[in-house]
């Protein structure tokens, strides 16, 4: 078997435009930034793929145009996260409400008074509740700040307050104590974001997968989810439809993204800024149909942002 080759950066400009690329001279250069694999990833939408002979092939494709998806991509994650956090400072705002109120300042640690035991075993329980615990403890002890050193704000065993510690929970050990709590808790949660509990599970689920995509520097755009949160029937009209073995289904892509994070956004905030997300999405779909049916929404129309925002206010 051949080793790989490593390739120039103009020998690789040379192989994207052997397979059909449109390269300018410069386009090397920008190879030396953003690595080959990166446009690769960018310009496979774009493609088409010979099965026969196993090999993408990008007859009319710019290096440009890839280029212009790529930051279209940049700016998109960086706004998604921006809106996503919105979420997670409201959810655990209300969440540490909700189990103080009940339990007072150190009772959230004893997961078997709020967890939920008609889904989850004992064993699962302790189980999380350790795993939970040992995390907490990480926290605490990589954290500078003050309040949790404060012995005031400590139990005996160096556990901070419930205030503290949800605050300082990632978004993942914040969907660890959601999907775990009983339907009462999980009810008056989701009451606060005008959602049911079932509704509340799906969606942060699929935006703590969103925001680690974010995070990582992942292509956001084509993105195509394996596990589709839930979907409320007035979104419909606005998704594009797959087809599959059992009739249409409701679209994998990034609009469903879209009515999660507004839907939830606007219940947090209704005044908040959409102007960023809106010229995002524009720009990516081009007034074209076509491009928005590439990220799920039936057509240009449709990824309407501003109207999006305006039809979920009217809902709620």
């Amino acid at each position: 078997m051949k080793e790989p080759k490593e390739l120039s950066w103009p020998e690789q400009a040379s192989l994207l435009e052997k397979r059909g690329m449109i390269i300018d001279r410069d386009d090397a250069q920008t190879l030396q930034s953003i690595s080959y694999y990166r446009i690769k990833q960018f310009a496979e939408p774009l493609a088409n793929f010979n099965k026969e002979k196993q090999e993408v092939n990008y007859d009319g494709v710019s290096f440009s145009e890839v280029l212009k998806r790529y930051y279209q991509d940049k700016n998109l994650r960086l706004n998604l996260l921006h809106a996503i956090e919105q979420i997670e400072v409201a959810i655990k705002t209300r969440l540490a409400y909700i189990l103080g109120q009940n339990y007072g300042p150190y009772g959230y640690l004893d997961f078997y008074q709020w967890a939920n035991r008609e889904k989850f075993s004992n064993f699962q329980i302790e189980k999380s509740q350790y795993r939970f615990k040992e995390q907490l403890l990480k926290i605490v002890k990589k954290s500078s700040m003050p309040d949790f050193k404060k012995k005031e704000n400590q139990n005996r065993d160096g556990f901070p307050t419930v205030w503290l510690a949800i605050d300082s929970l990632m978004f993942g050990g914040l969907v660890t104590i959601i999907t775990t709590m009983s339907k009462r808790h999980l009810k008056r949660l989701a009451g606060y974001f005008n959602c049911t509990g079932n509704e509340l599970i799906s969606w942060i689920k699929c935006l703590n997968f969103i925001r680690n995509i974010c995070a990582h520097n992942s292509d956001v755009i084509d993105i195509k989810l394996n596990t589709v949160p839930l979907i409320r029937q007035s979104w419909e009209s606005n998704l594009y439809s797959i087809k599959g073995k059992n009739g249409y289904r409701p679209t994998n892509r990034l609009a469903v993204v879209i009515f999660v994070l507004v839907t939830l956004v606007s219940a947090v905030n209704t005044k908040y800024r959409w102007k960023d997300i809106s010229s995002n999405i524009k720009n990516i779909c081009a007034g074209n149909d076509d491009k928005a049916r590439m990220i799920g929404f039936k057509n240009f129309e449709s990824a309407n942002i501003k109207k999006i925002v305006n039809n979920v206010n009217a809902l709620n």
